[in-house]
């Protein structure tokens, strides 16, 4: 990576991909789950060689707490027949999701980009929920949010 790209690189949502191959939220989230332990982060990198990310957590005095195993029954919430409109344009992500919401018993319609979803929203209005992504390839999550706000206020 250049000095300008290593400069912006743990920044929320900064990535080199083009429109719709990405979002540049990974290293981000790293550097904020770093921060929040109380540690560092620090990138090296040399064009043509490669790059190494180092972290820098705290070490801990405190004995190991036990294992326990999570009652998970009381942490995951099952739909009831609810409609989720699944918005992603990775196909691998978007049936991973929409079989993990079939799973919890949500109904699930998907769209591979925005202007699809738009026409399931005119088409279905029973949907209860819009789980979208950020970075699509027409649209971005945030104003297909938006137009699909305004639609459903304006048909109210």
């Amino acid at each position: 990576m250049s000095r300008e790209i290593i400069a912006h690189a743990l920044e929320p949502f900064f990535t080199t991909k083009e429109s719709g191959k990405g979002t540049g939220l990974g290293l981000s989230q790293v550097y904020g789950f770093v921060k929040q332990s109380s540690g560092h982060i620090k990138l090296y990198s040399e064009i043509g060689l490669g790059t190494t990310v180092k972290l820098y957590l705290p070490r801990s005095s405190s004995e190991p707490m036990p294992e326990r195993v999570p009652d998970r029954s009381s942490s995951i919430l099952p739909g009831n027949g609810e409609m989720v409109l699944l918005v992603e344009d990775d196909a691998q992500v978007r049936e991973f999701s929409a079989s993990a919401l079939a799973h919890l018993g949500y109904r699930v319609l998907e769209a591979p980009e925005s202007s699809t979803a738009l026409k399931i929203l005119a088409e279905h209005s029973e949907i209860a929920l819009l789980l979208t992504d950020v970075g699509l390839p027409d649209l971005t999550g945030h104003q297909l949010a938006e137009e699909a706000r305004c639609r459903v206020r304006g048909s109210r």
